[in-house]
């Protein structure tokens, strides 16, 4: 699962450095090399802190392109968020499998199903985020209200994952 979190990273920043213009094109290929060395270097050495700092480096690829381009966020933004969690989840399961037991029969399969319906879902929800901003231009009170009750909805679906997953804080575990 290792080599399919740096490889997704790698398709991840293909994206962003190939509409670069020629200096961005060379700041951002220096970027990619440092987040692929460092998601490596956490995979390998096991060193799990160095997956988030690896992700964020892939992240700010594709905010530099935009930044430097003067590029508005696009259609590719909600893939791109989607394909961030996917990677995250193959690298986190790399460093799980080196720690853990044989599983029962399928139990490959069923965590790569999950992770993909998680990718899908991800991209769907963040291309219907991007369709609802684009389309409220409106200001006010309302917007402001919506957009807080949306962001503890969220913090809500993410730590009732969590605890799902085992996370800190779960009962029972």
């Amino acid at each position: 699962m290792g080599a399919a979190a740096v490889a997704g990273a790698g398709g991840l920043v293909a994206l962003p450095v190939t509409r670069a213009d020629g200096g961005t094109r060379d700041i951002l290929v220096e970027l990619t090399v440092v987040a692929l060395l460092v998601l490596v270097a956490g995979l390998v050495s096991a060193m799990s802190v160095l997956v988030p700092v690896a992700l964020l480096l892939v992240g700010a690829v594709y905010a530099v392109q935009l930044v430097r381009d003067d590029a508005p966020a696009d259609a590719a933004a909600p893939a791109f968020a989607a394909g961030l969690l996917v990677v995250a989840e193959l690298a986190y399961w790399s460093l799980d499998e080196r720690d853990r037991v044989q599983g029962e029969r399928g139990d490959g399969l069923r965590h790569l199903a999950y992770v993909a319906a998680l990718g899908v879902a991800a991209g769907l929800v963040g291309a219907v985020l991007l369709a609802v901003g684009d389309a409220v231009r409106t200001r006010g009170l309302g917007i402001d209200v919506a957009g807080a009750v949306a962001a503890a909805l969220v913090l809500l679906v993410v730590v009732l994952a969590g605890r799902a997953r085992g996370g800190p804080g779960s009962a029972g575990r």
